[in-house]
């Protein structure tokens, strides 16, 4: 990890804890434990909701097919330009703000449905009213088969995510700060 990145996130956290929901980073441990459960062979479309400084976005980039079209969402501004500096050369590769507006950024790009939803938003934190409108679009803008993975710092998401979800998985992963619980969700 960069310096420049993790001072930008550190300061984008000073500014906006509700924003931002952790002090560092994703850990590779916890970018491996997420990405894992994608089926990069099959992925064409994938949205990450809350990128941050870009630690999922650049292995998704990496994982992700050469015709893979992804949809990248982080509201800060100071991030956004992390990212797009990193990423703007990627052509299936679009940045966005508001994760809340995902389905109509969908329709604006032709997208029926998306294969994966990878979310690093911190919901526990968030307005209740934005997480239940944020959680209804990526259960709606998901295929059938779709799995919206997502981790939080505790386990409270659990029975929220049982009620748009018919099947979750759930895996700990301790060596991040700080530790996160990974939920692999899907109908």
């Amino acid at each position: 990890m960069h310096l420049k990145e993790s001072m930008t996130f550190l300061k984008r956290f000073a500014k906006s804890p509700r924003r931002i929901g952790s002090v560092a980073p994703s850990s590779k441990f916890l970018t491996k434990a997420m990405l894992d459960r994608v089926d990069w062979e099959n992925a064409r479309y994938i949205a990450e909701l809350g990128a941050g400084t870009g630690v999922f976005t650049r292995e998704i980039v990496k994982r992700a097919r050469n015709d893979a079209k992804i949809l990248v969402f982080e509201i800060d501004p100071a991030l956004q330009k992390l990212i797009q500096e990193e990423h703007n050369e990627h052509s299936g590769l679009s940045l966005h703000s508001d994760a809340q507006e995902l389905v109509s950024i969908m329709n604006e790009k032709g997208i029926k449905h998306l294969d994966f939803v990878i979310s690093s938003l911190p919901f526990t934190v968030l307005p209740p009213k934005m997480s239940v409108r944020i959680l209804r679009a990526a259960h709606d803008a998901l295929k059938p088969e779709g799995h919206f993975v997502a981790y939080q710092y505790s386990s409270i998401m659990k029975h929220v995510l049982k009620k748009k979800f018919a099947n979750i998985k759930t895996r700990f992963v301790p060596l991040n700060i700080p530790p996160a619980f990974v939920y692999d969700c899907w109908r």
